[in-house]
């Protein structure tokens, strides 16, 4: 016995040196097998993206990706748009971890991660004007029918957790589903989506 542990005992110091080069690399997490948590979710327009293209499988709708739209002298980009027979949702991709808190009319809300607390500015206050300019442009190009229009903040991160006032349109990403399938967003507005599609078309740069 005594021997067959001497056979093997210059494994022991390469367990630890190699212990030691994972601690140096990532840490306790990678030591302990725990997931890092990021601050900042790199791919948050890819990550929105994906959420509205998987929802839109199922339900008349367009989705279009990073949007910027120019208008008599206005320009406003969205990380994604969705056009539907409700009308237009206009939505900012949040990359923000932790405990998110704010209200609708507040300037900043508040971002609460790993004991440090961050303002951030309100991303629905970030939008302001985005109704008329879609309105502007569907009436320009002869829309008759393009419904309303709102904004939504979707927020990315695997680690943050969304609580702030629940009038205020945001969510999380995996509980977009579910909030566009609810209340005013399911309503049927008679819209003609393919003809405002090719409405903002014209004024995407």
């Amino acid at each position: 016995m005594l021997r067959t542990i001497a056979q093997f005992a210059y494994v022991v110091p390469i367990m630890g040196m190699l212990f030691m080069l994972l601690y140096l690399v990532g840490g306790e997490d990678i030591i302990f097998f725990r997931r890092k948590k990021y601050e900042i979710d790199p791919k948050s327009d890819e990550n929105l993206l994906k959420a509205l293209e998987k929802y839109s499988r199922t339900r008349d709708c367009k989705i279009l990706g990073r949007t910027t739209l120019e208008f008599d002298g206005y320009t406003y980009t969205y990380d994604a748009i969705m056009v539907s027979y409700f009308g237009t949702i206009a939505f900012a991709a949040e990359p923000y971890a932790g405990d998110i808190y704010g209200e609708l009319n507040e300037d900043q809300w508040l971002a609460i991660f790993q004991g440090d607390r961050k303002r951030i500015l309100n991303p629905l206050t970030a939008m302001n004007g985005t109704a008329k300019l879609f309105r502007d442009i569907y009436r320009a190009e002869g829309v008759k029918k393009y419904g309303q229009t709102e904004t939504m903040a979707v927020f990315t991160n695997k680690d943050s957790n969304v609580a702030v006032a629940r009038n205020a349109a945001a969510c999380h990403v995996s509980n977009l589903a579910a909030r566009l399938s609810e209340g005013k967003y399911i309503t049927d507005n008679g819209t003609n989506i393919e003809e405002m599609v090719a409405a903002l078309a014209k004024y995407t740069k």
